[in-house]
Protein backbone atom coordinates (compact mmCIF):
# COMPACT_ATOMS: atom_id res chain seq x y z
CA UNK A 1 0.00 0.00 0.00
CA UNK A 2 1.32 3.41 -0.97
CA UNK A 3 2.20 5.77 1.86
CA UNK A 4 0.18 8.90 2.54
CA UNK A 5 3.00 11.07 1.25
CA UNK A 6 3.45 9.07 -1.95
CA UNK A 7 -0.24 9.63 -2.69
CA UNK A 8 0.14 13.32 -1.84
CA UNK A 9 3.08 13.64 -4.22
CA UNK A 10 0.98 12.24 -7.06
CA UNK A 11 -2.18 14.23 -6.54
CA UNK A 12 -0.74 17.51 -5.24
CA UNK A 13 3.03 17.65 -5.81
CA UNK A 14 3.01 21.43 -5.34
CA UNK A 15 2.00 20.96 -1.69
CA UNK A 16 5.00 18.72 -1.07
CA UNK A 17 7.30 21.25 -2.76
CA UNK A 18 5.92 24.06 -0.59
CA UNK A 19 6.40 22.02 2.60
CA UNK A 20 10.00 21.19 1.67
CA UNK A 21 10.76 24.81 0.70
CA UNK A 22 9.33 26.25 3.91
CA UNK A 23 11.15 23.63 5.95
CA UNK A 24 14.44 24.75 4.36
CA UNK A 25 13.60 28.39 5.03
CA UNK A 26 12.76 27.76 8.69
CA UNK A 27 15.84 25.57 9.12
CA UNK A 28 18.13 28.26 7.73
CA UNK A 29 16.52 30.93 9.88
CA UNK A 30 16.90 28.67 12.93
CA UNK A 31 20.59 28.12 12.22
CA UNK A 32 21.60 31.66 11.21
CA UNK A 33 19.12 33.85 13.14
CA UNK A 34 18.90 36.75 13.14
CA UNK A 35 19.39 36.71 9.38
CA UNK A 36 18.68 39.31 6.71
CA UNK A 37 16.55 38.60 3.65
CA UNK A 38 19.37 38.96 1.14
CA UNK A 39 21.70 36.57 2.97
CA UNK A 40 18.83 34.13 3.47
CA UNK A 41 18.13 34.20 -0.27
CA UNK A 42 21.81 33.42 -0.95
CA UNK A 43 21.78 30.51 1.51
CA UNK A 44 18.66 29.06 -0.12
CA UNK A 45 19.73 29.85 -3.68
CA UNK A 46 16.39 31.61 -4.23
CA UNK A 47 15.57 35.08 -5.51
CA UNK A 48 14.95 37.85 -2.97
CA UNK A 49 11.43 38.22 -4.34
CA UNK A 50 10.55 34.60 -3.57
CA UNK A 51 12.13 34.83 -0.11
CA UNK A 52 10.29 38.10 0.61
CA UNK A 53 6.96 36.46 -0.29
CA UNK A 54 7.71 33.42 1.87
CA UNK A 55 8.78 35.57 4.81
CA UNK A 56 5.51 37.51 4.59
CA UNK A 57 3.53 34.25 4.64
CA UNK A 58 5.50 32.76 7.54
CA UNK A 59 5.23 35.99 9.52
CA UNK A 60 1.45 36.09 9.01
CA UNK A 61 1.31 32.49 10.23
CA UNK A 62 3.10 33.56 13.41
CA UNK A 63 6.16 31.37 12.77
CA UNK A 64 8.77 34.14 12.40
CA UNK A 65 9.39 37.71 13.50
CA UNK A 66 11.22 40.30 11.41
CA UNK A 67 13.35 42.55 13.62
CA UNK A 68 15.87 45.30 12.87
CA UNK A 69 18.64 42.74 13.23
CA UNK A 70 16.97 40.24 10.89
CA UNK A 71 14.48 37.40 10.83
CA UNK A 72 14.08 35.08 13.83
CA UNK A 73 11.85 32.13 14.71
CA UNK A 74 9.01 32.54 17.17
CA UNK A 75 8.36 29.89 19.84
CA UNK A 76 5.59 28.52 17.63
CA UNK A 77 7.99 28.50 14.69
CA UNK A 78 10.48 26.42 16.66
CA UNK A 79 7.72 24.01 17.66
CA UNK A 80 6.47 23.66 14.08
CA UNK A 81 10.02 23.17 12.77
CA UNK A 82 10.62 20.27 15.15
CA UNK A 83 7.39 18.56 14.03
CA UNK A 84 8.08 19.37 10.40
CA UNK A 85 11.42 17.54 10.56
CA UNK A 86 9.63 14.21 10.94
CA UNK A 87 7.21 15.05 8.13
CA UNK A 88 10.03 15.99 5.75
CA UNK A 89 11.87 12.77 6.69
CA UNK A 90 8.80 10.80 5.57
CA UNK A 91 8.16 12.94 2.46
CA UNK A 92 11.72 12.32 1.28
CA UNK A 93 11.36 8.59 1.91
CA UNK A 94 14.48 8.57 4.05
CA UNK A 95 13.51 5.41 5.92
CA UNK A 96 13.80 3.48 2.65
CA UNK A 97 17.01 5.34 1.78
CA UNK A 98 18.45 4.44 5.19
CA UNK A 99 17.61 0.75 4.70
CA UNK A 100 19.20 0.67 1.24
CA UNK A 101 22.41 2.37 2.40
CA UNK A 102 22.70 -0.02 5.34
CA UNK A 103 22.38 -2.91 2.88
CA UNK A 104 25.01 -1.48 0.51
CA UNK A 105 27.53 -0.73 3.29
CA UNK A 106 26.71 -3.91 5.24
CA UNK A 107 26.90 -1.56 8.21
CA UNK A 108 25.86 -2.27 11.78
CA UNK A 109 23.34 0.57 11.40
CA UNK A 110 22.72 3.78 9.48
CA UNK A 111 20.97 7.02 10.44
CA UNK A 112 20.17 9.72 7.89
CA UNK A 113 19.26 13.40 8.37
CA UNK A 114 17.55 15.44 5.61
CA UNK A 115 19.70 17.72 3.46
CA UNK A 116 23.26 17.90 2.14
CA UNK A 117 26.00 19.59 4.17
CA UNK A 118 27.78 20.49 0.93
CA UNK A 119 24.84 22.81 0.17
CA UNK A 120 23.70 23.77 3.68
CA UNK A 121 26.24 23.85 6.53
CA UNK A 122 23.46 23.62 9.14
CA UNK A 123 23.05 19.96 8.15
CA UNK A 124 26.28 19.20 10.06
CA UNK A 125 24.53 20.47 13.18
CA UNK A 126 21.64 18.08 12.49
CA UNK A 127 24.12 15.21 12.17
CA UNK A 128 25.64 16.21 15.50
CA UNK A 129 22.26 16.29 17.23
CA UNK A 130 21.22 12.89 15.87
CA UNK A 131 24.62 11.29 16.57
CA UNK A 132 24.54 12.50 20.19
CA UNK A 133 21.12 10.86 20.61
CA UNK A 134 22.41 7.61 19.09
CA UNK A 135 25.42 7.63 21.42
CA UNK A 136 23.20 8.18 24.45
CA UNK A 137 21.28 4.99 23.63
CA UNK A 138 24.53 2.99 23.70
CA UNK A 139 26.55 4.66 26.45
CA UNK A 140 25.28 2.79 29.51
CA UNK A 141 27.85 -0.04 29.33
CA UNK A 142 30.73 2.09 28.00
CA UNK A 143 33.84 2.75 30.11
CA UNK A 144 36.15 4.52 27.63
CA UNK A 145 35.16 6.77 24.70
CA UNK A 146 37.77 7.78 22.12
CA UNK A 147 37.07 10.70 19.78
CA UNK A 148 38.84 11.99 16.70
CA UNK A 149 38.98 15.64 15.71
CA UNK A 150 37.16 17.49 12.95
CA UNK A 151 34.13 19.70 12.42
CA UNK A 152 31.52 16.94 12.33
CA UNK A 153 32.74 15.32 15.56
CA UNK A 154 32.79 18.82 17.09
CA UNK A 155 29.10 19.16 16.19
CA UNK A 156 28.42 15.86 17.99
CA UNK A 157 30.19 17.08 21.14
CA UNK A 158 28.56 20.54 20.98
CA UNK A 159 25.12 18.92 20.67
CA UNK A 160 25.63 16.53 23.57
CA UNK A 161 23.32 17.23 26.51
CA UNK A 162 24.67 17.70 30.01
CA UNK A 163 24.36 14.39 31.83
CA UNK A 164 26.17 12.29 34.42
CA UNK A 165 28.36 9.32 33.55
CA UNK A 166 31.12 9.73 36.14
CA UNK A 167 32.72 6.36 35.43
CA UNK A 168 33.39 7.11 31.76
CA UNK A 169 36.86 8.16 30.61
CA UNK A 170 37.13 10.18 27.39
CA UNK A 171 40.37 10.19 25.40
CA UNK A 172 41.54 11.62 22.06
CA UNK A 173 41.88 8.90 19.44
CA UNK A 174 44.85 10.72 17.90
CA UNK A 175 47.19 13.65 18.28
CA UNK A 176 46.45 17.17 17.04
CA UNK A 177 46.14 18.19 13.40
CA UNK A 178 46.02 21.69 11.88
CA UNK A 179 45.82 25.06 13.61
CA UNK A 180 42.17 25.03 14.71
CA UNK A 181 42.49 23.99 18.35
CA UNK A 182 38.71 23.93 18.90
CA UNK A 183 38.37 21.05 16.41
CA UNK A 184 41.28 18.95 17.68
CA UNK A 185 40.74 15.61 19.36
CA UNK A 186 42.21 16.78 22.69
CA UNK A 187 39.78 19.68 22.91
CA UNK A 188 36.79 17.57 21.92
CA UNK A 189 37.70 14.82 24.40
CA UNK A 190 37.90 17.34 27.25
CA UNK A 191 34.65 19.04 26.21
CA UNK A 192 32.75 15.76 25.94
CA UNK A 193 34.04 14.63 29.35
CA UNK A 194 32.72 17.85 30.88
CA UNK A 195 29.34 17.36 29.18
CA UNK A 196 28.93 13.87 30.65
CA UNK A 197 30.58 14.70 33.99
CA UNK A 198 33.25 12.10 33.27
CA UNK A 199 37.05 12.21 33.29
CA UNK A 200 39.55 12.65 30.47
CA UNK A 201 43.16 12.23 29.50
CA UNK A 202 44.95 14.15 26.77
CA UNK A 203 47.57 13.32 24.18
CA UNK A 204 49.80 16.40 23.84
CA UNK A 205 51.43 15.33 20.60
CA UNK A 206 51.11 16.21 16.91
CA UNK A 207 49.09 13.91 14.67
CA UNK A 208 51.97 13.23 12.28
CA UNK A 209 55.73 13.02 12.90
CA UNK A 210 58.84 11.39 11.48
CA UNK A 211 59.62 7.81 12.49
CA UNK A 212 62.63 8.65 14.67
CA UNK A 213 60.62 11.05 16.84
CA UNK A 214 57.73 8.57 16.93
CA UNK A 215 59.97 5.79 18.25
CA UNK A 216 61.25 8.06 21.03
CA UNK A 217 57.83 9.32 22.13
CA UNK A 218 56.14 5.94 22.05
CA UNK A 219 58.42 4.77 24.87
CA UNK A 220 57.37 7.50 27.29
CA UNK A 221 55.32 6.17 30.19
CA UNK A 222 52.70 8.94 30.07
CA UNK A 223 52.19 8.40 26.33
CA UNK A 224 51.92 4.63 26.75
CA UNK A 225 49.31 5.11 29.47
CA UNK A 226 47.04 7.19 27.22
CA UNK A 227 47.63 4.88 24.24
CA UNK A 228 46.60 1.91 26.38
CA UNK A 229 43.32 3.67 27.19
CA UNK A 230 42.78 4.61 23.54
CA UNK A 231 43.30 1.06 22.37
CA UNK A 232 40.95 -0.28 25.06
CA UNK A 233 38.09 2.09 24.17
CA UNK A 234 34.57 0.64 24.12
CA UNK A 235 33.34 3.40 21.81
CA UNK A 236 35.03 5.34 19.04
CA UNK A 237 33.43 8.47 17.56
CA UNK A 238 35.18 9.39 14.33
CA UNK A 239 34.91 11.57 11.27
CA UNK A 240 35.51 10.33 7.73
CA UNK A 241 37.70 12.31 5.39
CA UNK A 242 38.34 12.67 1.69
CA UNK A 243 41.88 11.37 1.14
CA UNK A 244 43.28 14.35 -0.75
CA UNK A 245 41.59 16.92 1.49
CA UNK A 246 43.06 15.22 4.57
CA UNK A 247 46.50 14.94 2.99
CA UNK A 248 46.48 18.71 2.47
CA UNK A 249 45.29 19.32 6.05
CA UNK A 250 48.17 17.17 7.29
CA UNK A 251 50.47 19.27 5.11
CA UNK A 252 51.83 16.28 3.21
CA UNK A 253 54.21 17.24 0.42
CA UNK A 254 52.87 17.88 -3.06
CA UNK A 255 54.82 14.85 -4.27
CA UNK A 256 53.06 12.66 -1.71
CA UNK A 257 49.67 14.10 -2.64
CA UNK A 258 50.36 13.27 -6.29
CA UNK A 259 51.34 9.72 -5.25
CA UNK A 260 48.07 9.36 -3.32
CA UNK A 261 46.17 10.42 -6.42
CA UNK A 262 48.15 7.97 -8.53
CA UNK A 263 47.39 5.00 -6.25
CA UNK A 264 43.71 5.95 -6.14
CA UNK A 265 43.41 7.07 -2.51
CA UNK A 266 39.79 8.05 -1.83
CA UNK A 267 38.99 7.86 1.89
CA UNK A 268 40.89 8.54 5.11
CA UNK A 269 40.45 7.67 8.79
CA UNK A 270 43.06 7.70 11.60
CA UNK A 271 45.87 8.50 9.13
CA UNK A 272 45.10 5.47 6.92
CA UNK A 273 44.32 6.12 3.27
CA UNK A 274 42.02 3.74 1.36
CA UNK A 275 41.40 3.12 -2.32
CA UNK A 276 38.10 2.22 -4.01
CA UNK A 277 38.55 -1.47 -3.20
CA UNK A 278 39.05 -0.78 0.51
CA UNK A 279 42.80 -1.41 0.44
CA UNK A 280 45.17 0.69 2.54
CA UNK A 281 47.40 2.45 0.04
CA UNK A 282 49.25 4.69 2.51
CA UNK A 283 49.47 5.41 6.24
CA UNK A 284 51.17 8.21 8.16
CA UNK A 285 53.43 7.71 11.17
CA UNK A 286 51.07 8.80 13.90
CA UNK A 287 50.49 8.35 17.60
CA UNK A 288 46.97 7.23 18.33
CA UNK A 289 44.53 4.46 17.59
CA UNK A 290 45.73 1.69 15.32
CA UNK A 291 43.60 0.01 12.68
CA UNK A 292 44.28 -3.48 14.00
CA UNK A 293 42.77 -2.47 17.37
CA UNK A 294 39.42 -1.16 16.17
CA UNK A 295 37.99 -4.65 15.57
CA UNK A 296 37.81 -4.94 19.37
CA UNK A 297 35.79 -1.73 19.80
CA UNK A 298 32.17 -2.45 20.67
CA UNK A 299 30.66 0.75 19.28
CA UNK A 300 32.08 2.48 16.20
CA UNK A 301 30.21 5.71 15.43
CA UNK A 302 31.16 7.21 12.05
CA UNK A 303 29.87 10.72 11.28
CA UNK A 304 30.06 12.57 7.98
CA UNK A 305 28.23 15.27 6.06
CA UNK A 306 28.21 16.36 2.44
CA UNK A 307 27.61 14.25 -0.66
CA UNK A 308 31.30 14.44 -1.64
CA UNK A 309 32.06 12.11 1.31
CA UNK A 310 30.12 9.17 -0.22
CA UNK A 311 33.11 7.68 -2.03
CA UNK A 312 35.24 8.00 1.12
CA UNK A 313 32.70 6.00 3.13
CA UNK A 314 32.45 3.33 0.43
CA UNK A 315 36.25 2.95 0.48
CA UNK A 316 36.46 1.89 4.14
CA UNK A 317 36.39 -1.84 3.45
CA UNK A 318 35.43 -4.15 6.31
CA UNK A 319 35.47 -1.26 8.79
CA UNK A 320 32.00 -0.39 7.48
CA UNK A 321 30.58 -3.66 8.81
CA UNK A 322 31.20 -2.76 12.46
CA UNK A 323 30.18 0.89 12.18
CA UNK A 324 27.04 2.83 13.00
CA UNK A 325 26.96 5.65 10.44
CA UNK A 326 25.24 8.99 11.01
CA UNK A 327 25.20 10.76 7.66
CA UNK A 328 23.12 13.17 5.62
CA UNK A 329 20.71 12.65 2.75
CA UNK A 330 23.28 13.90 0.25
CA UNK A 331 25.76 11.17 1.14
CA UNK A 332 23.06 8.49 1.37
CA UNK A 333 21.59 9.20 -2.06
CA UNK A 334 25.02 9.42 -3.68
CA UNK A 335 26.01 6.06 -2.19
CA UNK A 336 22.87 4.55 -3.72
CA UNK A 337 23.52 6.19 -7.10
CA UNK A 338 27.14 4.98 -7.13
CA UNK A 339 26.01 1.40 -6.52
CA UNK A 340 23.48 1.35 -9.37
Amino acid sequence: MESYFECLKKIAPEIVEIIEKRYEILKNISYYQPIGRRILAEKLNLTERIVRNEIDILRNLGLINVTESGTILTNEGEDILEKLSNIVYDIKGLEDVKARVKEILKAKDVYVVPGDADLNPYVLKEIGILASKVILTLIEDVKIIAVTGGQTVKEVVDSFPTCSFKDILVVPARGGIGQEVEKQANTLAANLAKKINGSYKLLHLPDTMDEEVYNLLIKKEEVQEVLNDINNADMLVFGIGNAIEMAKRRKLSQDMIEKLKKVGAIGEIFGYYFDKAGRIVYSTTTIGIKLEKIKNIKYMIGVAGGSHKAEAILSLGEIKNNTVFVIDEGIAKRIISLEK
